[in-house]
């Protein structure tokens, strides 16, 4: 999902590593015209004209769920280092929704979400989408999780349409990515990074997004080593070197300002306690 002059300009780029990586099957949900006309001219035609509503991000997954269709929804400022797809088998067997989550937290981050294409899920995601159109004011994230039950509340949980007892629609059996080596989000709020082998990174999420900015971290207001805000959509996607994007190498191999940057939201290990994000534990 992609609109604006923040981020049509990196179209292109966006849809080349995909391609790059192996992504074979992308659909970009372009919503204004110029961010239309700049994905027909990447040489796809998987590109869907929309208008600007956070609603959206759930409407066509759950179109496309309805057509009998998986799909693994990436918010568009995340930087691909390799196929992301093969790295959701392990968990196939065990979950029908995955979830990237924090760091340092058990907070979930909609910024990557999986779905499959059962009957829970699809039930669970209009469950949800109605209840969003009908609360127009509430963070969609929060939404998410408090219909997740992980953690955050809109409304107490048996208001709720989704829950365990019999008027509800149940919550599909759902996980969390690992968000501490693979599936990874930049150092930009005190909850987020990586450890690990850089190697071992599937994407990074740079939390660029209109409601990450909302939330209150902006370069004036880094400090020191705890938070280090960098602009990465211009970092990554701004390289001088095209081969970056149309090779499938690990971005911070070939490209030491990269490197750098990625570095910056390094940890030297994940909090073995990590509160929920109501602060309890689990």
């Amino acid at each position: 999902m992609v609109y604006g002059i923040r981020f049509n300009q990196y179209i292109d780029r966006f849809i080349r590593r995909a391609k790059a990586v192996g992504v074979e099957h992308l659909l970009v949900f372009a919503l204004d015209e110029e961010a239309y006309v700049l994905c027909r001219a990447a040489g796809t035609s998987l590109c869907i004209r929309g208008t600007p509503s956070i609603i959206n991000k759930f409407t066509l997954p759950l179109v496309l769920l309805r057509a009998g269709l998986d799909v693994l929804w990436v918010d568009f400022d995340v930087f691909l280092f390799r196929n992301p797809l093969p790295h959701l088998s392990k968990y196939s067997d065990h979950f029908d929704l995955l979830i990237s989550d924090s760091f340092s937290t058990r907070c979930i981050c909609n910024g990557v979400v999986f779905f499959r294409s059962m009957p829970a899920v699809q039930e669970w995601l209009l469950a949800l989408v109605q209840w969003m159109y009908e609360h127009p004011y509430e963070h969609d994230q929060k939404a998410v999780s408090a219909f997740l039950h992980a953690g955050e509340m809109v409304a107490s949980e048996d208001s709720l349409p989704v829950g365990r007892d019999f008027h509800q629609v149940p919550i599909p059996r759902w996980g969390y990515l690992d968000g501490a080596t693979q599936f990874v989000t930049a150092k930009h709020v005190e909850d987020t990074g990586w450890t690990g082998d850089p190697d071992d990174i599937v994407f990074l999420h740079f939390l660029h997004g209109d409601s990450d900015a909302a939330s209150g971290v902006s370069p004036a207001e880094s400090r020191g080593d705890e938070i280090v805000y960098r602009d990465l959509m211009s970092i990554f996607y701004g390289a001088a070197d095209e081969t970056l994007y149309d090779t499938p190498g690990l971005p911070h191999t070939v490209n030491n300002t990269i490197r750098d940057a990625l570095y910056e939201s390094f940890w030297e290990s994940r909090p073995r306690w990590r509160p929920v994000c109501t602060g309890g534990e689990l």
